[in-house]
Order: C-alpha cells, then sequence, then structure tokens
C-alpha cells in the first residue's frame, strides 16, 4: 500500500518537475528547445501511463497542469516564464498534445499483449 502511494507521489513529482524543466528550457535554442520539451512530455507520459496506467497519468498530467499554469503567470516583478507568443503557445498546447497523443496509443503497443504466454 504504501509502494503504491509511493509511486503516485513519484508521478506527481515527476509532473511538477517536468513542467518547471519546460517552463524553462522551451526557450533554449529556438525552436529546436520547444520540440525537445515536448519529447521530454511525450516521454515522461509515456513514463507514467506504463507505469500505473490511467490514474498514474491522471495525477502526472493534473500536477503538469498545475504547475503549467503557475509558471505562466506574471511574477512579483512582472516577468514571466511562458510568455505569450509563439515559443509559449508552443510549449503550453504542445505539452498538453503529448499528454493527449500518449493516452491515444492502444494499450497493447505500451504494455503488449496480455494472452501471450
Amino acid at each position: 500500500m504504501i509502494r503504491s502511494a509511493l509511486a503516485y507521489v513519484v508521478l506527481a513529482l515527476a509532473g511538477l518537475v517536468t513542467a518547471l524543466v519546460g517552463a524553462t528550457a522551451h526557450r533554449a535554442l529556438p525552436p529546436i528547445g520547444a520540440v525537445l520539451c515536448i519529447v521530454l512530455m511525450i516521454a515522461a507520459t509515456v513514463f507514467a501511463r506504463s507505469w500505473k496506467d490511467w490514474l498514474g497519468v491522471s495525477i502526472f498530467a493534473g500536477f503538469w497542469a498545475v504547475m503549467t499554469y503557475v509558471l505562466a503567470l506574471e511574477g512579483p516583478g512582472g516577468s514571466v516564464l511562458i510568455a505569450t507568443d509563439g515559443l509559449g503557445y508552443s510549449w503550453l498546447i504542445g505539452g498538453a498534445a503529448a499528454i493527449v497523443v500518449v493516452c491515444m496509443v492502444p494499450r497493447t503497443l505500451l504494455f503488449g499483449r496480455a494472452d501471450v504466454a
């Protein structure tokens, strides 16, 4: 029971860290930085889904969305990490699209066939 709860805590932290890395690195080498951050999202979402299936990907995506929202807000000095421009929108839309795409992948592609002995 504790092991399972710890797995969900790890997926929540993975969502937070992925959002933080993506929000800060998507502008690194335009547009390659945004593309690499979206690839990171795909890999992290595949990890979450293959480890704990739908509940795992839901926890990962929820924490990613909340952290991304917080990082998109204007800071105390008026600065933002995710600006309202092409790169910022590519990170926001691309990250969300990565989650949707991974959720649409057939289960057998991630887990293999269950009836094969």
